[in-house]
Order: structure tokens, then C-alpha cells, then sequence
């Protein structure tokens, strides 16, 4: 009888200290992880924010290389779709010159299926006579219309400009800056 009474105080005893230990780690590790986090506030945050505030930044820096980067309808000849010579020259320009992830010749489409599917084969024919072997840039197609026009234009814009510039004339000597 008396080992019954020692065994089922020992067994009362066992589940009791169990029963009040419940949680009590899960307490102390939850105290530590807080004292550590306030202890070095505001760091875990700062990165969070720091991402949300270069979000838009990116998206402008892509934004601007997708412009910079598209071939626009003055750089194809308008009835065979081939690359002009300009053409030729920015596609040589973003295949070599470009920073390497910024290597991408973007296309913009043309008024048929087919006059996108000739401007598409005339870039990649232009890229690989760049690149015969290893990873060529890709070539992707785009509805964005870059700002911009043709250098015709622009030509024709800064001839004007210079044209109405009238010649330069000094002041009259004897007049009131003039020297006597």
C-alpha cells in the first residue's frame, strides 16, 4: 500500500511540473527574441522601406532603357521592313556598347503581322552578323512608341534654328559705352 501511495505521488508530482511548464519556454524564447528586435530597431525595417522607396526608381531606369533600346519605325525601311543604316547602327550600338543585362532590342510592331514578323527577322539577322556564336541579346516586341522622330526631322529642325540666327554686330563706337 505504501509503494501505491509513493508511485501515485510521484506520478502527481510528474504531471503537475509538467502541466505548469507549459509554455514557459515558449515565453522565455518569445522575451529573448523581443529584447533582441527592440534592441536593434529600426535596422530589420530599414530595408523594407529602402525597397519601397527604389521601386519606382527601377521601374523608371527599365522604363528608360526599354526607350532607349527600341527600334522605332524610322529605323526600318518603310516598304521592305529591313533596317536602315541608322537601324543597323543602334542595333551595332545596344549589342556592343549596352550594358550587358541591359542588352535587350526591343521591336516595335509594325502595321501588319507580317511587317513585325520582316522587322523581327531583320534585327536578328543584324544581331548575329554581331554575334556569330555564344548568348545573343534577345529581341522582344513592344507597343511603347519611343519619343523621338528621324534624324531627317531633326536635321531639318536645327538647320532652321541656326538659319534664323541673325549675324552678330558690335555696338556703335561713338555712342553712350562707346570710347572717346
Amino acid at each position: 500500500m505504501r509503494q501505491t501511495t509513493l508511485v501515485l505521488a510521484f506520478v502527481a508530482a510528474v504531471v503537475t511540473a509538467s502541466v505548469t511548464q507549459a509554455g514557459w519556454t515558449e515565453f522565455w524564447d518569445r522575451v529573448h527574441l523581443d529584447w533582441h528586435r527592440m534592441n536593434s530597431w529600426p535596422e530589420p525595417f530599414l530595408h523594407a522601406d529602402k525597397d519601397l522607396a527604389r521601386q519606382p526608381l527601377l521601374a523608371m531606369t527599365d522604363n528608360g532603357w526599354r526607350m532607349q533600346n527600341t527600334l522605332s519605325d524610322h529605323l526600318f525601311d518603310i516598304e521592305r521592313h529591313s533596317l536602315t543604316q541608322a537601324g543597323a547602327l543602334k542595333v551595332r550600338w545596344i549589342v556592343t556598347q549596352a550594358p550587358p543585362h541591359r542588352r535587350t532590342v526591343f521591336v516595335l510592331r509594325g502595321t501588319t503581322p507580317d511587317a513585325t514578323l520582316a522587322r523581327v527577322d531583320a534585327v536578328q539577322e543584324a544581331i548575329t552578323q554581331l554575334v556569330p556564336q555564344g548568348n545573343r541579346p534577345e529581341v522582344l516586341l513592344t507597343d511603347i512608341i519611343p519619343i523621338g522622330g528621324s534624324g531627317d526631322y531633326f536635321d531639318a529642325v536645327d538647320r532652321a534654328l541656326k538659319d534664323s540666327i541673325p549675324p552678330p554686330r558690335l555696338p556703335d563706337a561713338n555712342g553712350p559705352t562707346g570710347g572717346n
